[in-house]
């Protein structure tokens, strides 16, 4: 009995040690003022990855909006599978959902103002969450998870633009790491800029 317990306990605890952990940590401001923080982590397991963007913000926009904001990306080896979007906000809540099936994704995206139910018939390798962990070197298109969209990546000379939905956003790198994101906002850009560790 104490032998069956103590193996019991090594299969509970044995997948936390084969985990590979990366986190990091931003924050998020409106023209110089802090409105909230985002953590990214990745958790890697053999060839499967999982990466977490979790952020909370409040901030002024006619009227108190407040966001809680959680997307979760799965990848198999550079294949990305699936992913799902939870925004609850003080305006409601919505989810979005991408899942590989057989040969083409999925999709479910309810947005503020948005919905989209469609099928993608190709395999993407990149996603939104995706460029927290890497510079997309080569990298042409992504999938956008929030709105469902498959979106090109353009390079320019100091950082890479994305159009997503009608909104231009750039992702700055320092050595291959993500230093800030400037995401397209109606009244004022809002940055995400990593902090100093």
């Amino acid at each position: 009995m104490n032998s069956l317990f103590r193996i019991s306990l090594f299969l509970l605890f044995l997948p936390l040690s084969l985990f590979a952990q990366d986190i990091q940590e931003y924050e998020i401001s409106i023209a110089g003022i802090s409105i909230g923080e985002m953590t990214a982590s990745r958790k890697i397991s053999g060839e499967d990855s999982q990466i977490d963007l979790k952020s909370k913000v409040g901030f002024w926009f006619f009227g108190k909006i407040e966001l809680d904001y959680h997307t979760v990306a799965v990848f198999k080896g550079s294949h990305f599978i699936k992913s799902e979007v939870n925004s609850n906000t003080n305006k409601g809540n919505f989810r979005s959902t991408i899942t590989w099936v057989n040969d083409h994704y999925k999709v479910n995206s309810r947005n503020y103002k948005y919905e989209l139910d469609t099928e993608v018939r190709k395999k993407l390798f990149f996603s939104s969450a995706s460029f927290y962990f890497e510079e997309p070197k080569n990298v042409k298109e992504f999938f956008a998870e929030s709105y469902g969209l498959v979106s090109p990546i353009t390079k320019h000379k100091d950082y890479y633009e994305v159009n997503v939905n009608g909104n231009k956003n750039r992702y700055y790198y320092i050595n291959g790491k993500l230093d800030k994101a400037v995401m397209e906002f109606p009244i004022k850009n809002f940055v995400v800029k990593r902090k100093t560790q």
